[in-house]
């Protein structure tokens, strides 16, 4: 199977989301972090409503700011991470071809011409609009699913499932 595509910053940030939500621990850890600073948000504003208490809405001041920080750079973090790595890399902004087989996958740019076998990858995972994969924990591949025709989408799922761990 052969797909050509060019990445866009966009496909960085749901390779970033991907990446951080990859298992159902991460998925859940993400979730759990969510509901614990929506009620420190809430309970401090409460307390901000209703406390005549000047140290406990001293701290509840802390608490709130720290909330919505924290909600704010899980939000934003990945929108930043992806413009970041995408323009900081000359070669993911090229176009690219992507000859795909049971043995692994023949990658051809400007800046590269390569044969990269699946042992080489850890693991993969699926976003919204691409599939990432993991040469190592930390480090993500994106390749955006628009690349591909229905059919090969497919194929592309099974060759992934038979070749590359799931992470």
């Amino acid at each position: 199977m052969e797909v050509t595509y060019q990445l866009i910053e966009d496909d960085y940030r749901d390779g970033f989301r991907t990446w951080q939500t990859r298992t159902a621990w991460r998925r859940w850890n993400y979730r759990f972090g969510f509901i614990v600073m929506f009620g420190v948000l809430v309970g401090s504003l409460a307390l901000q409503i209703w406390s005549s208490d000047p140290e406990l809405r001293r701290v509840s001041w802390f608490a709130l700011g720290f909330a919505v920080l924290w909600l704010i750079a899980v939000r934003i973090a990945p929108g930043l991470q992806a413009r970041q790595q995408f323009r900081r890399m000359p070669s993911a902004q090229a176009p690219a071809r992507v000859t795909i087989s049971d043995s692994g996958m023949h990658v051809e740019s400007k800046h590269s011409d390569s044969h990269v076998m699946w042992s080489t990858y850890i693991g993969w995972s699926e976003g919204k609009s691409v599939f990432v994969l993991f040469p190592q924990p930390r480090i993500y591949v994106p390749i955006p699913k628009r690349a591909f025709k229905d059919e090969q989408l497919s194929e592309f799922r099974e060759i992934l499932r038979r070749n590359v761990g799931r992470n």
